[in-house]
Formats: structure tokens, sequence, C-alpha cells
């Protein structure tokens, strides 16, 4: 048998069947983070595949209230599991993966799925550009990446995103409305509510169209097509794979 075809069979019989118990089937599981890393695979400097780096691994809220509670370590379990996927693959990983679990309302029981992108492991900080609203300290450090390239921190309570220049965070992309979106910091929620403008191409949050909903670490927006993942720094911490210094490189 295949080597992955091989570790494939014995995470479903073993740590993915225990892991998940009744909740969802392990083969449901695997398919979702297989495909979820070949969409996600992107190609190094030298031509060669590099594995994503970041899951976000979605199930209905009945399924994952009990898995936390039963399984502390999901996340962490589960980001040993894509690792060994994607050394079997033939992958290069620059860091271990990192997973973040969410409960969709929208999934019924039983249903997963997976988005795993590559965000470069250095992306530099920068803060918002426009000096429309006035800086606070905002608790949870957040942050966003845009199109994968800009990481940059949200240090105020109402941040314009949109193709002007006028707006706090300027994408230019014609995908982008001039004025396509609102982050408003609500305080009574120690949340961002994200607001979509009566953009042209609409927004999407996790892949469901949104006129305006509250984000949590992880969340993935949708600006027409050009991606924003909204991110808090201590958030990023909760998986504690480490690399294995003969898989990584």
């Amino acid at each position: 048998m295949h080597r992955f075809e091989d570790l494939a069979q014995r995470l479903i019989e073993g740590s993915l069947a225990r892991l998940l118990g009744q909740r969802l089937q392990p083969q449901t599981v695997l398919r979702a983070l297989v495909q979820a890393i070949e969409d996600a695979q992107v190609l190094g400097a030298q031509g060669e595949p590099v594995a994503p780096n970041h899951f976000w691994v979605n199930l209905s809220e009945q399924d994952l209230a009990p898995l936390e509670y039963f399984h502390p370590n999901l996340a962490d379990e589960l980001s040993e599991n894509a690792r060994q996927i994607m050394v079997q693959m033939g992958l290069r990983l620059d860091m271990p993966p990192r997973v973040f679990l969410r409960g969709v309302q929208e999934l019924s029981p039983r249903q997963i799925s997976v988005i795993a992108r590559w965000i470069p492991p250095d992306l530099p900080m920068s803060s918002t550009t426009a000096q429309a609203a006035h800086p606070v300290a905002l608790p949870r450090r957040p942050f966003v990446i845009v199109d994968g390239r800009r990481q940059i921190a949200l240090t105020r309570e109402l941040v314009r995103i949109g193709r002007s220049r006028e707006n706090d965070i300027v994408v230019d992309d014609r995908r982008v409305s001039r004025h396509h979106l609102e982050l408003r910091w609500q305080t009574n929620l120690v949340k961002f509510l994200a607001v979509d403008l009566g953009s042209t191409g609409g927004t999407k949050l996790n892949g469901y169209p949104i006129q305006q909903c509250t984000l949590e670490a992880g969340d993935v927006l949708s600006l027409g097509g050009v991606e924003i993942i909204y991110g808090e720094e201590f958030a990023l911490q909760s998986t504690l794979g480490r690399p294995q210094a003969d898989d990584m490189g």
C-alpha cells in the first residue's frame, strides 16, 4: 500500500477515530483536510510545493461543544494529523500547522468544512494608514492579514476598508468597492463588527454572504474575492504542535 494510503488508514482506524468518537466520521474529516491541503498548497522559491500553515476547521455548534469539552487538545491533535498528512504528501512545511476551531450555525450536525491558507510566517506588522479615527489601545491586539501579503494592526475603534485612498486600509483591487467594509469596535461585546457598506462584490465571512457580523480570531472575510483574515495576537498561539527536525524544510 502507498505510504499516504497507509497513513490515511491508520488515522481513520486510530487517532482520528479515538478523537472524534461518534460525533464525526473520521473519513469525512480526513477528506476535508486533504482537500483543503490540496487547494491551498503554494509553490516555493525553487518551485517546490509548500504546505498551508493555517487551518480553520468549521463544525456545527452541536458537534464542537462536546468535542472541545471531552478533547480540550482537539486543535493540537488535528494539527499533528494535518502535519503527518502533509509530510506524506511530500510538501515542505515552514512551520507547524496552526488549527482554529469554529462552531458554525449554518452547518448541520456531522458536517465539517476546512479552509486552509499559507501565510508567510514573517509578515511585517504595520498600522492603518489614514488618520480619520483616534487611535486607541484595543484589547487582544487585533490585526488583519490582507490578501496574504500585509499584516496590519487594528488600533482604531472604526476601521474603513476599500479601494479609495480615503480608507484606513486601502485594498487596490478592482474587485473591492471604493468604500467596501467597516470594522466597528463593540465595547459591550469586546469584538469587532464587520459591516458591508453596500459593496458591489459583496462580503463573505468564512464562505457565507453577510451584511454585518461580529468577528472571531481566525475568521476569513472575502471582499469580492480578496481575502482578509482577522486575527488576535494571543490566538495565533492556540495550536501547540512543534516541528520535528526531519520533517521541516
